[in-house]
């Protein structure tokens, strides 16, 4: 039977080929997704390495300790060190050539070499006050010589030369600097700035052991820590790792839907197969072959093919794993290939391949010999029966009374319900689809005209199992990435109305430096500026609400900020009123009408409200008028001060935004940004997950396209005598390749809609859901995008179609006939 196994093998390698795409596609997203998680990881230890290269020792300050000149003078005192510097790391809005701040980080430059964190790529480093060097990443649009602008904490202007560029690997979440000044004009930045930590490196034939001891006894104590060069590493990277568990879920999540995708091909292909394989089978049973022998026969057939394949596939998810590196746009791709991903890939590909073979092997048991005395082909094809319509129907009033449930529940209960409602609303459709597959491909024969489009829907509808079976993988594929373009296009939506709604203003200016707060009087200053109809003040500060502990707060005057009102009125905060978040009223039981004692003042709640948090225009947890905000203030500090602009009805806004920009020249931390801008920066994070979603999920969709293929490889090999007959009987062969090619439109039109209406109806659940708890979602389908993806699909049949066609046209017609 081995032999066997292995001859029938070599004398069908066309017949697996596309079984063996389909198996590759699906283990290299397994494979891609294993990398692209140990390549988060990968970068950020390369991060830190750099960060923390040539370090022996690392000294640190805990809470009440500080780090100084003194503290640096006396390590560098101790014997076995060669060299030590500070590092300190400073906010330095720069100047762009459009004259607007862009927010930037400095550095010291250091006085060793080895001690730096960067590498120079050209110029050279700072050596006076009035030099400056930029990262790689962040010199576009200045030139080496010419002049930087740099804002300290106090908004001061420093026109620094560009002496020099630097490099370093992306910082992995690290913080690290783009400027690089010397230690003198670090100060003059800022003269509070502290010490993060004095790194060390020891001179030569000192053990990094050795000297963190002996700096112990000189500098430890009194909450300073040293520690080794190493673990200093080790405590940078735990601080600074990302949510690896969030990260391999997300991946995992897709990778699964490819291999599911992918089983379904699979057990598609060796269902088609085996039926083709009938009289085979029935022959080696008349010759001795038991219903074991057969079954095993099959399966190590599957685990043959599905072997070679997960190799395949193996390597071919380090490309997959480079490509989704390259989409989010990093700058270094990471190809970490573990023995855990060779392991688990292998496992997954040949397991699944085993699994999606085993019905159709065990289906192969049940070929008696009697089988071989008839043809292939000459029984009519099984059509689906009683069973699959009560389970479509059974599945249909599950997903139904799932999504009624979850429409009336909370948010918390009702996810679980949504969940079940897609999944079975899913399963419900591809239970019923060879119930209607056939009367939705003859609709389409009828749309379309000439004889190839009936001969086409006459093939589609004589087996409806194996046309539904094509089409299902690509039913899921759709069905999940038209779910994620809604939801996500939902959100978009919804956060752009929502600020449509709750900022009645046209422009937004807010600090480039967080802790430093506007002018005091720059909102009366540009409610001067011709064309502008109103202006108000919003601040954030720290403020104390007396037994319900201390909050972020806001403070405004005026009144073009008008939050989404859950209960009470919002029109006009004044003295002695509050208004509260919803989340700070679920922490603290807090309504409409109590009264509460906060620091030196008595405030009654007057609105519980529901608001953007969109940069310059997040009020926090709680809102007073701004004549409160003394009263409330732990400190006299203030951040993330902002102003809003409303510009007159019919104004020229590039004329005045031009106005707007020449009264804030004398407010250089004031950044301008219209509301058009504010919801580009809030929708980008969609935008960029979306744009991944779609580059992850292709390849599932993919996977599809390639069993709608095999599916009609398949198809002609089975049909190669009725195929003769027709071209026999005056059927050309552009003809023929014309049949085949409908065909393939038809199955993909069935499959594409199928999955555009389920992901449409999950979404529209999971967004009325979302918003019934108060999430600012909207059912907003994004039509040009999935327009775009129902023509690819119907662009993408033909192509699947053509190596099928292209074989259904050759050979001789004799031949064909004597099959």
């Amino acid at each position: 039977m081995l032999r066997t196994v292995l001859a029938g093998l070599k004398a069908r390698p066309l017949r697996l080929l596309l079984s063996a795409v389909a198996i590759t596609l699906g283990v290299a997203f397994v494979a891609g997704s294993f990398v692209l998680t140990d390549a988060v990881g990968a970068g950020l230890r390369d991060a830190v390495a750099f960060e923390t290269r040539g370090v022996d020792a690392s000294v640190t300050a805990g809470r009440g300790a500080d780090l100084d000149d003194t503290t640096l003078a006396r390590v560098r005192k101790v014997p076995g060190v060669a060299a030590a510097d500070t590092r300190a790391t400073v906010s330095a809005p720069t100047l762009g050539p459009d004259g607007r701040a862009r927010d930037a980080a400095a550095t010291a430059s250091g006085t060793d070499e080895k001690l730096r964190p960067y590498d120079l790529v050209e110029g050279r480093l700072p050596s006076a006050a009035g030099e400056i060097a930029m990262a790689r990443t962040s010199v576009e649009g200045f030139t080496l010589g010419g002049p930087v602008t740099v804002l300290d904490d106090s908004g001061e202007r420093h026109v620094l030369t560009l002496v020099g560029v630097f490099d370093r690997p992306a910082d992995a979440g690290l913080g690290g600097a783009n400027l690089v000044v010397s230690q003198e004009m670090l100060r003059r930045l800022n003269p509070a700035a502290t010490v993060g930590d004095i790194v060390v490196r020891a001179a030569p034939g000192v053990s990094p052991t050795k000297l963190v001891a002996d700096l112990k006894q000189a500098v430890g104590g009194n909450g300073i820590s040293v520690v080794t060069g190493q673990e200093a590493a080790a405590r940078l990277l735990y601080e600074t790792a990302p949510n690896a568990p969030g990260v391999v879920k997300f991946f995992t999540a897709f990778a699964v839907l490819a291999m599911v995708v992918a089983a379904m091909v699979i057990s598609n292909s060796f269902t088609i197969l085996v039926a083709q394989r009938s009289r085979e089978l029935a022959l080696l049973r008349c010759v001795g072959a038991g219903r074991r022998q057969v079954f095993a026969s099959v399966l190590a057939e599957a685990a043959v093919v599905g072997t070679a394949a997960s190799v395949a596939g193996l390597f071919g998810g380090l490309g997959v794993a480079a490509a989704l590196q390259a989409v989010a746009g990093q700058e270094n791709v990471y190809l970490p290939l573990t023995a855990r991903t060779v392991l688990a890939a292998l496992a997954v590909g040949i397991l699944v391949t085993a699994l999606a073979a085993t019905l159709p092997a065990w289906s192969a048991t049940r070929v008696t010999p009697v089988e071989a005395l008839r043809t292939p082909g000459d029984g009519p094809a099984a059509r689906a029966g009683r069973p699959r319509a009560v389970a479509g129907i059974v599945l249909l009033a599950a997903g139904v009374g799932a999504g009624v449930l979850a429409l009336r529940s909370e948010m918390d209960d009702g996810a679980p319900l949504v969940v079940a409602a897609m999944v079975s609303l899913l399963g419900a459709t591809l239970a019923a689809g060879p119930l209607i597959a056939g009367p939705v491909v003859r609709a389409l024969a009828r749309l379309a005209p000439g004889q190839p489009a009936k001969l086409a829907a006459l093939n589609a509808d004589r087996n409806p199992k194996r046309t539904a079976a094509s089409a299902a993988a690509l039913t899921i594929g759709l069905a999940v990435v038209t779910l994620a373009t809604t939801v996500a296009a939902g959100v978009e939506t919804g956060e752009s109305s929502g600020l449509d709604e709750q900022l009645a203003a046209d422009f937004t200016v807010t600090s480039a430096v967080i802790t430093r707060p506007l002018p005091g009087t720059l909102a009366d200053t540009l409610a001067k500026v011709p064309g502008v109809d109103a202006t108000m003040t919003r601040r954030s500060f720290s403020g104390d609400l007396g037994k319900y502990g201390s909050y972020e707060l806001s403070a405004i005057r005026g009144d073009l900020l008008r939050p989404k009102v859950l209960s009470g009125r919002f029109d006009h905060l004044g003295p002695g009123q509050i208004a509260i978040n919803k989340d700070l009223a679920q922490r603290t039981g807090l309504a409409v009408g109590d009264t509460l004692q906060a620091g030196r003042a008595s405030l009654r709640v007057v609105a519980v409200y529901d608001g953007v948090t969109a940069p310059g225009i997040d009020l926090g947890f709680a809102v007073v008028d701004l004549a409160q905000q003394s009263l409330l203030a732990l400190d006299d500090e203030s951040y993330d001060d902002s102003v809003l602009i409303r510009l007159a009805s019919g104004a020229d806004h590039t004329r005045i935004e031009a106005s707007l920009k020449q009264e804030l020249s004398s407010a250089p931390l004031a950044m301008l940004k219209s509301v058009s801008e504010i919801k580009d920066d809030a929708s980008a994070p969609i935008r960029e997950s979306l744009n991944l979603m779609w580059a992850l999920t292709a390849l599932a969709v993919l996977i599809a396209f390639a069993g709608i293929a095999n599916t009609l490889s398949l198809s002609v090999l089975e049909r190669t005598r009725e195929s003769a007959l027709l071209r026999a009987l005056g059927l050309t062969r552009t003809g023929l390749g014309a049949t085949l090619t409908a065909e393939s439109v038809f199955v993909a039109l069935f499959g594409a809609a199928c999955g555009l209406l389920v992901g449409l109806g999950s979404a529209w659940l999971i967004t009325e859901v979302a918003a019934s708890g108060g999430d600012t979602i909207a059912f907003a389908p994004p039509w040009e995008r999935l327009g775009v993806l129902l023509g690819a699909a119907i662009l993408a049949a033909p192509l699947a179609a053509l190596l099928p066609a292209r074989r259904a046209g050759r050979g001789s017609l004799t031949a064909a006939l004597q099959e």
